[in-house]
């Protein structure tokens, strides 16, 4: 997942801005390492998590088939786990 910059996070939040998001964005970050394990964690990254859709980069072409392969178990394990987030759909970039 592409980090915000610790400035960026601590000007959020000492506007007060959005507390939801930055709570989603370490949640959905912890819940993908749990559900998909290391393997994949180290070869993928979470580019963004808007309106119940993950957008996730890839490493390679190998990897983006095999995590295609596993799409449909991997969102039932990730809607499973944290129901709360309304996860309904994995992109592959």
């Amino acid at each position: 997942m592409s980090a915000k910059h610790l400035k960026t996070i601590l000007k959020d939040y000492l506007r007060g801005t959005n507390f939801r998001d930055i709570n989603n964005t370490i949640t959905i970050q912890k819940t993908w390492e749990k559900t998909v394990g290391k393997p994949i964690t180290k070869n993928t990254e979470i580019l963004s998590f808007n309106k119940g859709t993950i957008i996730i980069k890839v490493s390679n072409p190998v990897w983006r088939n095999e995590i295609s392969l596993q799409k449909k178990s991997l969102l039932d394990k990730l809607k499973k786990t944290e129901p709360s987030l309304n996860i309904k759909e994995i992109v592959l970039k």
